[in-house]
């Protein structure tokens, strides 16, 4: 009975802890494209539709340096139209051309 019930509470406490885990999901803005969870598109709209089906709490946006600012800001906004989750932006520093 003793195992039964410190099983019990070993199951309770992993799942207590799994369950206040934050996701973040990672999207890379390049000067050609954008990248999530293996996809690689020209277009903002592949990249928001699979944020969108991940539902993460947080999006951390990389950008490379040369990447232009319509760029960013046409993934914001339709991201922003599609999904409330908190978004933090960071310079790339690994997978951007040269």
């Amino acid at each position: 009975m003793k195992m039964k019930n410190a099983f019990a509470y070993l199951f309770f406490v992993v799942l207590t802890a799994c369950s206040t885990q934050e996701s973040t999901l990672k999207v890379l803005i390049t000067p050609d494209s954008y990248r999530v969870n293996g996809i690689d598109s020209p277009l903002a709209t592949a990249a928001v539709d699979e944020v969108v089906r991940s539902k993460p709490e947080k999006v951390l946006i990389s950008m490379c340096s040369n990447t232009p600012h319509a760029k960013i800001i046409q993934f914001e906004r339709e991201l922003r139209a599609r999904h409330m989750s908190e978004l933090k932006a960071a310079m790339a520093t690994e997978g951007c051309p040269i």
